[in-house]
């Protein structure tokens, strides 16, 4: 099997790699992390009629690095890993990527965001679920009795 998880450095993305290494083993996976354009940049320079020159190459330095990623992964106990790095919307990225690598399962952390902070950060996994032509597995904060 093919697994994209989605992996970023929050103790939930880290527990959905955690429970996607527990349910998948021995499948190929794909780790994605990918970099936002700062909002408040493109706020500031549409309000200003400035232009943002900040190149994609420039943002990705912004997050972390792939060796940190395949770091993260191996921690979380992913092996045979592939990572992508990219920049932009997280949902639209994680579901391209979900296509171009022809994905069985895309597994996405969630956070457990109040209503208030949900209208201002919208849910990545929210977003995959319902945007996805793939099954998304999302991972809750909590971890299962076993």
């Amino acid at each position: 099997m093919k697994i994209l998880v989605a992996l970023d450095d929050s103790p939930n993305s880290a527990r959905a790699a955690h429970e996607a290494a527990h349910l998948f083993p021995g499948s190929q996976f794909y780790v994605i992390n990918v970099t936002e354009v700062p909002q408040m940049a493109l706020l500031a320079a549409a309000e200003f009629g400035a232009v943002l020159t900040i190149t994609n190459e420039e943002l990705k330095t912004q997050g972390p690095s792939e060796a940190d990623i395949a770091d993260l992964a191996r921690r979380s106990g992913l092996d045979k890993v592939t990572v992508l790095t990219t920049v932009g919307d997280p949902s639209t990225a994680i579901c391209r990527a979900a296509d171009e690598h022809d994905v069985d399962v895309v597994v996405v952390g969630s956070h457990d965001k109040g209503v208030l902070r949900r209208l201002l950060d919208p849910s990545v996994a929210d977003s995959v679920v319902h945007r996805s032509h793939r099954p998304v597995l999302v991972v809750g904060t909590r971890p299962p009795a076993r």
